[in-house]
């Protein structure tokens, strides 16, 4: 008998429910140690999943999935359910390219019904799937997972609105591991569950309500006494009053790791009719105590040491430093000499680098919590107000908050310092997370110039100069990656908007925004040494404002040029570019090197710019096969020993 021996059983849910409920606890503690193991070799999200399986377990038990439709929000505690329905194996192949997503994909299995990775979406989506149903005279379940801090957002609250008022038959499960609401729990509330979704209660709740509403004259005025009556009894006794504001009926909390207890409330739920919130209290990194202990250091890992929980590798090189962390010291130091300088995230402290200013000064730091939108509105309502906001905001959540960016800062000209971090190419994370619209959206954009470093002493030099800048909106976009921590050393001017060049080859210009300026000089070596091509080497920092008369005078003196970018070849800065220059001067324009107009699915950052031929060796290939070049001779001047 091998390790696992429940869950060596279970192709899909059907083979779940086939066990009897004695074995659930059981399969729960094989699906937990399964996860530790596996990811203990191969890294993903780690703390949240462990927060989930019972929750996972009790929904596929009860549930009759795929026919059922269960939907989960935001997907870190996707690991589970992957487990559970038919891809255990090949969860050592996630994040990894060709392997599994780290979040729901809909290819990749009936019971994914939607690819998901930015929160708040999946009460709407539960909403959708349940008036199709009614419309279509169906009669499956709808079930979704959300947690404590994706509810909080405001779509989440606009679902919630909108499900109250149609009142479909639907099941909203509210995975709570962190929010106060968790805490009111007990004997009476454990009580409370049990009547409130006992068949026999419900029966005489409807039974009591339509026999006082024949009682002459008083019965509609006993009937909403009663009902005020049974609602101010729930909101003393339990957290679910704003739920039911909104409609929805509230059962819990309910022990979120008592997987027996869940099975049988949700049995109850149901059968119960309109729409329910079932609120389960859970614990991130449950069964695991490092986990435990430190659920933020263990919400996404690389390879670590099962046993004491130690991570592969030790510590990063001293001679290297984060983008995000050279984010964080900087605004901190900005901060200690300016009192007007605020930090807004939405819901990202520690992974925009502002870990170091919270602790400092946590009044300075406002964390509006997964409210994208809220975000950008409020930093351009400090900025009016008098306050120096750097609103620090991952590339993908961006797009979240684009007409917010439009109409309450672009239009109105307000000096919010947008801070874009995870732009272009992340990597494991996928299609969801990808950075590779901002440069599109943010050049759309009335009024906001943007900065693209290509080093980490760029990026510090621009967020002090965006200090003192108050005539517009500004953003800095730069990488999920490190630099060399001696480019700190001496800080360039950023005032000046001249782009940087290297080389003076007049066959082609290599012009280079922001982060590809390294694989643009790697790309002129290439082509001088291998094929006698000589390059010039264009790296732009500024996007906008665009120092179109030197970009005339260097493209102008090169017979071709090309656009090198980490951005969707539709969202890129080569557009804006081209667009700028005059038709002579757009004619030598030959190709854009970019991403396709298509999703970019997970793996290496490496593995994914060899896939699409934006490495320095496949561009030059793919130039040599153009008719600029193909079959012509370049002098070479390379050395022997370059070559």
């Amino acid at each position: 008998m091998g390790k696992y021996p429940l869950l060596d059983e279970i192709e899909s849910p059907a083979d779940i429910r086939r066990l009897p409920e004695s074995d659930l606890p059981r399969l729960c503690g094989e699906v937990r140690d399964y996860l530790i193991d596996t990811l203990s070799m191969v890294g993903g999200h780690f703390a949240s999943n462990l927060g989930v399986v019972e929750l996972t377990v009790a929904l596929h038990y009860v549930l009759e999935t795929p026919a059922d439709k269960l939907i989960w929000d935001v997907g870190h505690q996707i690991y589970p359910h992957k487990i559970l329905t038919g891809r255990r194996e090949r969860l050592k192949s996630v994040r990894r390219r060709g392997g599994l997503s780290g979040f729901p994909r809909r290819d990749e299995s009936p019971y994914d019904l939607y690819n998901t990775g930015h929160a708040g979406t999946s009460i709407s989506q539960l909403l959708g799937e349940a008036m199709a149903r009614d419309r279509l005279g169906l009669k499956h379940r709808c079930a979704c997972v959300i947690g404590d801090a994706s509810i909080a957002s405001g779509m989440a609250f606009e679902a919630l609105n909108h499900g109250g008022h149609v009142k479909s038959d639907c099941l909203v499960v509210l995975n709570d591991n962190d929010m106060s609401i968790s805490h009111n729990v007990g004997a009476l509330n454990q009580y409370l569950n049990r009547l409130i979704t006992s068949p026999l209660y419900n029966r005489w709740k409807r039974f009591w309500y339509t026999l006082i509403m024949w009682v002459p004259v008083v019965g509609p005025a006993l009937q909403a006494f009663s009902r005020r009556i049974e609602k101010s009894f729930k909101d003393f006794l339990t957290p679910g009053g704003l739920f039911a504001d909104l409609g929805f009926r509230y059962v819990g909390p309910v022990d979120g790791h008592n997987v027996l207890e869940l099975v049988r409330v949700l049995r109850k739920i149901v059968r119960l009719r309109g729409p329910i919130v079932l609120h389960a209290y859970s614990q991130k990194g449950k069964g695991y105590q490092p986990a435990e202990n430190n659920p933020i250091r263990y919400h996404s890992v690389t390879m670590f040491n099962r046993a004491d929980g130690t991570f592969a590798g030790g510590k990063a090189s001293s001679d290297q430093v984060g983008f995000s962390q050279i984010v964080g010291d900087t605004l901190l130091e900005v901060a200690r000499k300016n009192d007007r300088v605020v930090a807004i995230t939405p819901a990202m402290i520690e992974g925009s680098g502002l870990r170091p200013l919270a602790d400092a000064m946590p009044e300075r730091v406002y964390d509006v919590g997964i409210a994208e939108q809220h975000s950008m509105s409020f930093a351009g309502g400090l900025a009016s107000g008098g306050a120096i906001p750097y609103l620090c905001i991952y590339s993908t959540f961006l797009n979240r908050a684009l007409d917010q960016l439009i109409q309450d800062v672009g239009l109105m000209n307000f000096p919010v310092r947008m801070v874009v971090d995870r732009a272009g190419c992340v990597g494991p994370d996928g299609e969801t997370h990808q950075g590779l619209y901002d440069m599109g959206v943010l050049l759309a954009v009335p009024n906001v110039r943007l900065y693209a470093p290509a080093t980490g002493g760029e990026l510090k030099a621009m967020l002090l100069f965006m200090e003192g800048f108050d005539e517009g909106p500004i953003a800095v976009r730069f990488p999920k990656a490190a630099c060399d921590r001696s480019t700190l050393d001496q800080l360039p001017d950023v005032s000046k908007i001249a782009p940087e060049v290297s080389g003076s080859g007049r066959d082609l210009a290599i012009v280079c925004p922001g982060i590809t300026w390294e694989a643009g000089l790697e790309l002129e070596r290439e082509l001088r040494n291998k094929h006698g091509i000589l390059s010039t080497v264009v790296g732009l920092r500024w996007i906008r404002p665009l120092d179109v008369e030197s970009l005339i005078e260097l493209l102008g003196a090169c017979a071709h040029f090309i656009v090198v970018e980490d951005s969707y070849i539709y969202s890129s800065a080569a557009a804006y570019i081209v667009a700028n220059l005059p038709l002579d001067i757009r004619g030598r324009h030959i190709k854009t090197y970019a991403f396709p107009e298509e999703a970019i699915p997970h793996g290496s950052r490496e593995e994914i710019m060899a896939d699409y031929g934006l490495t320095p060796s496949a561009i030059a290939a793919d130039l040599l096969t153009h008719p600029a070049f193909s079959g012509k001779v370049f002098p070479s001047l390379a050395k022997p020993s370059e070559v």
